[in-house]
């Protein structure tokens, strides 16, 4: 029987990772340099993630003296994602959950993304490193439902549809 399976080149999952990863704290250098343009857009960086994506952009993390695009939560999240990722590559970590249909999988996955909620609206002075930490769990869960949908991360033996 012939296989269908099909297999998506991982370069540009990683490359969108890398960009996640070091994204916020390249704007931070950008930032904290005195080259007029590099601060432009550092600056422009920070003002775009701020703005569409980080919810909590005053707990950023500062790089001599300058703030990083995200706060800690946000790039605790791209921890998150490179960590599912390394694990996923293993393919010992949740077996029957990649059999599972892809909505419920986005369910399960999004509900970490609940403690994000609670910590900004129950426990607003949290410290930086607990921000990370959520984040970090909140990125990873997100991060093993998009491997799940990305053809050729997950060998085919790992998927346990049983």
């Amino acid at each position: 029987m012939i296989s269908t399976y099909r297999v998506w080149p991982t370069w540009p999952y990683q490359l969108f990772m890398a960009i996640l990863f070091l994204g916020p704290p390249v704007a931070a250098v950008f930032i904290a340099s005195n080259v007029t343009l590099m601060q432009d857009l550092g600056w422009l960086a920070r003002s775009l993630l701020s703005t569409y994506v980080c919810p909590t952009p005053a707990k950023s993390y500062e790089i001599m003296g300058a703030p990083m695009a995200v706060c800690a939560r946000c790039w605790g999240a791209t921890i998150g994602l490179w960590i599912s990722w390394l694990l996923v590559r293993r393919a010992t970590i949740l077996p029957a959950w990649f059999g599972w249909h892809w909505l419920l999988r986005l369910v399960t996955a999004l509900v970490p993304f609940g403690l994000w909620w609670l910590e900004i609206h129950w426990w607003p002075q949290a410290a930086y490193s607990v921000l990370l930490i959520n984040g970090a769990i909140a990125g990873a869960s997100a991060g093993a439902f998009f491997c799940s949908l990305w053809p050729g991360l997950i060998p085919p033996h790992a998927i346990r549809t049983t």
